[in-house]
Order: structure tokens, then sequence, then C-alpha cells
């Protein structure tokens, strides 16, 4: 059983549970060495590369995952950005990997965005600095309310423009510069806050990326704020492109703030726009919760952007 530590209490109070998805963040196993004298599990065909950014002064933890093929060819490859890496890069890593086994999408390197926990000594430590660091990066305009509930020290909410940047202006470059990576061929992946990110750099900076991933966007956020986003774009342009997936546990709707509700709202807004180069689906995932949705967002998200 997991010992409940008063920032649980405090997040499980003001409802905001779904944040709980993300407890089991880190990809290494905090493990002691007197524990075992067995080696470290890895995951095949993969790297850690750190990348430091100038624009947020903030240290990030890439992770990377390479096809198979690739040592041994020199093809240029598609990539798959993905947020919260530290949860998630293991399982994005493995999905791709399957998929590509069953030809059911090409080839493509995967670049997870993590942040640097090994360094604090407790969960505590680790959790607190994380849910603080991607409550920045991640999300739109900055609340109160979550600069209280997620914030810490100089740590505040509403800085994903500026994450943004980092992506194009950093980022991108690296990765191209180190790996055979296709400029024009970007998919984004990202999840609850991950996936608010993704909508807001579709109406910020279309075409940055050709397709995108939304599991359970938390469209929730600042009362709806990513609407007012939306709308603000749709005023001053005719088209939007991008393929676009976008997927909700059917547990989440009445626990996470009308998770599917919302996500409804705003297919049915952008499909009223009539954008031609626009193309979206949903997917409404039967018995899922915020913490179950994302294998099966990712799996379906693949298979819906890559299926022949």
């Amino acid at each position: 059983m997991i010992k409940t530590s008063p920032l649980t209490a405090r997040l499980i109070k003001i409802g905001l549970t779904f944040f709980l998805a993300f407890v089991p963040f880190l990809i290494k196993a905090q493990v002691k060495k007197a524990q075992s004298t067995y080696p470290t599990a890895t995951i095949i065909n993969t790297e850690q590369r750190q990348l430091f950014s100038k624009l947020n002064n903030q240290e990030y933890e890439l992770y990377i995952s390479l096809p198979d093929n690739y040592v041994n060819s020199d093809s240029t490859y598609q990539v798959i950005y993905l947020t919260d890496a530290n949860q998630y890069f293991g399982l994005m890593a493995d999905i791709t990997r399957s998929l590509q086994w069953g030809s059911e999408m090409p080839e493509a390197i995967v670049v997870g965005i993590g942040y640097p926990l090994s360094s604090f000594k407790t969960d505590d430590e680790r959790w607190s600095r994380w849910l603080a660091w991607r409550m920045r990066d991640l999300s739109p305009t900055n609340t109160a309310q979550m600069d209280k509930d997620f914030g810490m020290e100089n740590i505040k909410s509403g800085g994903a423009s500026t994450f943004l940047q980092f992506m194009e202006q950093e980022l991108f470059p690296f990765v191209e510069k180190n790996y055979r990576a296709k400029s024009k061929d970007r998919t984004f992946v990202g999840f609850s806050l991950g996936g608010l990110f993704g909508l807001y750099s579709l109406f910020q900076k279309p075409g940055l990326f050709q397709n995108y991933i939304l599991g359970s966007p938390s469209i929730w956020s600042d009362n709806k704020a990513i609407l007012r986003i939306e709308k603000s774009y749709a005023d001053n342009h005719k088209d939007l492109t991008g393929r676009v997936f976008m997927s909700s546990g059917e547990l989440e709707e009445e626990i996470n703030a009308g998770m599917v509700r919302n996500m409804l709202e705003l297919n049915s807004i952008l499909k009223s726009r009539q954008y031609k180069s626009l193309h979206t689906d949903t997917a409404i995932l039967e018995g899922e919760t915020h913490m179950s949705a994302p294998s099966v967002c990712f799996q379906r998200g693949l298979r819906y952007l890559f299926r022949k």
C-alpha cells in the first residue's frame, strides 16, 4: 500500500484525482544498491540525453527510442514527441515497436521530454518538483488555484508559450542535428495537461506538428481558456492544418471535470469551422479511467494516424 503523503491528501481534497495517475512517474526505479545486486532492466535501442533550455533555465532529460534498423540504415525517420516522458516513455517505446513489427505504422524515432529527478532524495520531493515543472510547461494560462495546488518557489503555471518556443527553437534543432529525423513529419503526443498543451500548440503554431494524439486533454483548465484561444484563432484564420486524435476514458466523465463532454464540445466546434485541412477523430474509451486510458489512447491514436 502506498503511504499517503500530505501532498497526496491535498490533491485528493481538491478533487483533482486524475493527477494520481502520475504517482509511478519515474522511468528508473529508485532502488538502493544494497537492495539488489542484479543489473538494471533497460529498454532496447534507447538513449538518454540532457538538454538545457536557455529560454526557461531548465534542464530537460530526453529519452530517445530508435527504430530497430536505425544503426544499419541511412534512412530518415518521422519523429514522435512525447510529453510526460518520466511517466510514459517506456509505454510509448514499446507500443510503437510492437506496431512497427506488425506493419501497422512506419518506423519512427520517439523523443520523450522529461525532467531530471534522480537528485531528489524522497518520492515526495521528486513528485512535487515534477508536478510543478509540468504544470508550468504544459498550462497555457496562469491561474492562482493551480499555483496554490502545484506551484513552488518561482515555478508558476502558464509557461506553455515558453515551452513551445523551447521545442521549436532548441529541441527540434537538437534532435534533427543528432539524429536522422525528418523536419516536416512530426507527431505530438500528450496526456491530460499534455493533451491541453497539444491543443495550445495546434492553435498557436499550426504546422509545427503534422499529427496530434491528445489523451484526456484538460480542457477544463482556467474555465476552458483553450476554447477562447481556439476562438481567437478562428476569428483570424480560414484554415487549420493537422490530423488530430482525441480520446477520453468513459469513467473519467463525472470524476474529472467533464472530460468526455469537453472533448466532444471542442470537436464539435472544430467541425463547425469547416477547416478543409483539419481532420479529427474522437474516441470514448469504454471502461477506462484517467489512470488506465493512456495505453489505449496511444495505441488507438497511432493506428488512426498511420494506418494505411
